[in-house]
Parts: structure tokens; sequence; C-alpha cells
């Protein structure tokens, strides 16, 4: 006889679609599905004019936590010539988060550390289609959003997540270098006392996901392939992506396997058949993040392309995850 899920689980079937932000909506303490905002995640891949890569990270929590974690910038970088991502000491030095300001000024939602904070000040801001974020002695960078922003909800009784996503297309400076990238510009909501990856996330804590990774590419010839790919277990998993038309697809029914190395922690390719079409990730040869420490959902950047795709890139992130404890197919517990 199948295994049942309790009343209030769905066998973590997710649901996605595009979406409209505005300014009101990413300044609101409302609440999503009894899920109040836990943060604003703001991340991404540029990639400068020497050929150095370079990923950037900051969790700004929806409402002060000086006590929190995860409190300062995160710069990886492979300048110096290192095999991998390596943490940059830049982060160190800049501002943390403690009594950060968030300011809704006409159609422009803006952070910014506060005045008295140690360390380098930082400043974000998002408006219709616009963003900036700027980290005195580390980057400053602005671009437009790639169209539309999508959003995906994953039910559960005592665990579950609402994520509103939105993608900018970013160029400016790093470390006084020209440079181009993609960033996610994410809030995420949570049941009450919930944080990615810490505490009443299903992903880890249901051992759902296989592989999650968001993810752009535009192509030297304009065309555009920009969204999420998940895979995992039970019915987790769903594919969204976008084009350079702003036409959206999605699907639920989605399969893959993920190939790992020799010491079965870094995963060298992923498989993945979404869409009615046949996929493939291409690690970056320096995308690895070790320093990010032994972590159960170990973070790598690299390419994503469907099978036999040969158009060239012209600025692209693939930053993402697939944890292997959790296996290499999807398996439904509940059949």
């Amino acid at each position: 006889m199948a295994h049942l899920p309790r009343r209030g689980d769905f066998e973590w079937q997710p649901l996605v679609s595009p979406f409209q932000p505005i300014a009101a909506d990413m300044d609101s303490d409302r609440s999503y599905f009894g899920m109040p905002p836990e943060a604003l995640y703001l991340w991404g891949t540029v990639r400068d004019d020497t050929g150095d890569l370079h990923t950037i990270m900051r969790r700004i929590p929806h409402r002060d936590e000086p006590k929190g974690s995860r409190r300062r910038l995160i710069v990886q970088s492979t300048i110096g010539g290192t095999d991998h991502l390596a943490m940059h000491p830049v982060g160190r030095e800049a501002a943390p988060n403690d009594g950060f300001s968030r300011v809704l000024t006409g159609d422009r939602v803006i952070w910014s550390s506060a005045p008295d904070a140690r360390g380098k000040p930082f400043e974000v801001w998002w408006e219709d289609g616009r963003c900036a974020w700027r980290e005195e002695g580390a980057f400053d960078l602005a671009g437009t959003m790639v169209q539309p922003a999508l959003q995906w909800y994953l039910p559960g009784r005592d665990a579950g997540m609402y994520y509103a996503a939105t993608i900018f297309e970013l160029e400016g400076e790093i470390f006084g270098r020209p440079c181009k990238g993609l960033i996610g510009f994410d809030q995420i909501h949570m049941y009450e006392g919930g944080e990615m990856y810490q505490k009443k996330d299903a992903l880890i804590g249901e051992k759902l996901e296989l592989v999650w990774y968001t993810w752009a590419t535009r192509y030297q010839d304009g065309s555009l392939d920009a969204g999420h790919f998940t895979l995992g277990n039970d019915r987790f998993g769903f594919a969204v992506l976008g084009d350079e038309h702003g036409d959206v697809r999605w699907d639920y029914d989605v399969d893959g396997e993920v190939t790992y190395g020799e010491d079965g922690y870094w995963h060298t390719g992923i498989s993945y058949a979404a869409l009615g079409e046949k996929w493939e990730f291409i690690p970056d040869e320096r995308g690895r993040m070790p320093d990010l420490g032994p972590i159960p959902n170990p973070q790598l950047e690299g390419r994503w392309r469907r099978v036999g795709d040969d158009r060239e890139p012209a600025v692209w992130f693939a930053w993402g995850e697939a944890a292997p404890s959790h296996g290499t197919r999807p398996t439904n517990r509940f059949r």
C-alpha cells in the first residue's frame, strides 16, 4: 500500500508561474501562505575583462537581526590564478547588515548599511525593471531586469517556502576591472523562525532537492534563456524558463541524473529532461566553491544549455547546488 502524506502535505508538489513585481510588494511586510518574509538574497556571478570569475552574495534579513547568521558580504574570486572560487578578504572589510535601513521612495526601494556601521558601506536599490548594487571597495554594478519575474511556492505542514525571484543583467566594475554578469534579486518567505538552509527548510531538512539552479544565458545573437531548474525526490522538481520575448514555459514533469566525481561530493555534470527538451549542465572548470565549507549542498558555477545547442554565450551565470546525500536520481518515497 502506498505511503500517504499527512493532512496538509502534498508530497512536496511545487507551484510556479511568472508574476509582476512592484516596489510596494518588494517593501511589504505581508505574509504569503502563512509565511512571513525571511530575507532578501542578492547573489550572482560576474566575469571581468581579464577573464577572472567572481561570485557575490549578501543576505539582508527582512528585519534587523544583528545576532543572525550570514551578516556580511561574501565574495569569491579566481583572482590570483586559483583553480576554484576562493573567498576574497574584501567580505571581511564590508559593513555587516546590523542596523541596515530599508526605505521606499516613490517606486524605488533602497537598502543601505547603517551610517555608523563598522566596515565599508553598501547600498542596493530596486525599481521597476532596474537595480543597482554598490559595495564600497569591492564593486559597483547596475542593470536591467530579465523579464518577467518568476515565482514558486512549496507547500508543507511544518516547512515550506515561497520564492519571488527577479534576475538582473548587470555591468560595472569589480576591483576596478570592467565586468558583466547576472544576479538573482530574490525575496524568500518561510514559516516563522525559518531561515533558508538553517531552519524549517524542506529542501535540506526533508532531503527533497537533488539539484537547484538559478541561471540565465544571453547569447551572442541576442537570444536568451533564463529561469530555474530543480530536480528532487517525491513530487519536488520543476523547470520554469523565459526567453528574449518575455514568454515563459514551465514543467513539473522533469527528470534527470546527477553525476559526481570520485570524491562523491562535487557534481561533474547533470543531465536533465524538461519542457520537451534535453538539457545538460557544464561546470565551469573554476566554478567549485569549497570555501563555503563542508555543506550538504556544495555550490558550483557553470552553464546550462540544450543538448546540441551551438549558440555562443555572451553573458551567463548558473550558480546552483546538488545534494549528494539525497541521491542521484529522483525517488518518490510515497510510492
